[in-house]
């Protein structure tokens, strides 16, 4: 872009050309940009969601054993036994409650273990995922447990009721 600027008179044959660089331009950021830096944000948040695990319903009667979907049937007083050939074993006795389970979770083999004193608000867990061994610590919320494994990762459980049920499923891995 080109300016006249006349020097002296307006009807001067001499005149003071300007040039502007386009580097001294002020950069116009479009709409466009803003919208595709949005929605790029939008769905990385979305995808670090999704990946995140959800909260699992757990709920046990005198004839079943649910967890996230999944329905064992009682086989006899603790024993429950499910699709794919998982298998719960619940042991209360004075003072604690033992419960040992045995199940594919997601085409891994696993088996896990849970003891939970009945004075106490938490439940130790130890599981065996295709052969690797696990451990996590439940914490009651008052309608459920939130658990945290030893690598740090965490999940809730829901459980109906209101009162704590031994959860020896490694939910959210």
């Amino acid at each position: 872009m080109t300016q006249n600027l006349p020097i002296g008179a307006v009807t001067s044959p001499h005149a003071v050309r300007v040039r502007r660089t386009p580097s001294s331009r002020v950069p116009r950021v479009r709409l466009y940009a803003v919208l595709t830096l949005l929605g790029v944000a939008a769905a990385a948040g979305g995808a670090v969601a999704s990946a995140l695990p959800g909260t699992v319903p757990v709920r046990e009667t005198a004839g079943s054993y649910e967890i996230g979907g999944a329905r064992l049937t009682a086989t006899g007083p603790g024993v429950f036994r499910g699709p794919g050939g998982a298998a719960l074993v619940v042991e209360r006795t004075a003072g604690e409650t033992r419960a040992g389970a045995s199940a594919g979770l997601d085409g891994e083999h696993m088996t896990g273990t849970c003891i939970l004193a009945d004075a106490a608000r938490t439940e130790v867990c130890r599981f065996t995922l295709n052969g690797a061994a696990l451990s996590a610590v439940d914490t009651w919320t008052g309608d459920g447990w939130h658990r945290r494994y030893d690598d740090g990762r965490e999940t809730d459980i829901a459980v109906a009721g209101g009162q704590p049920v031994p959860v020896p499923f490694a939910v959210g891995r």
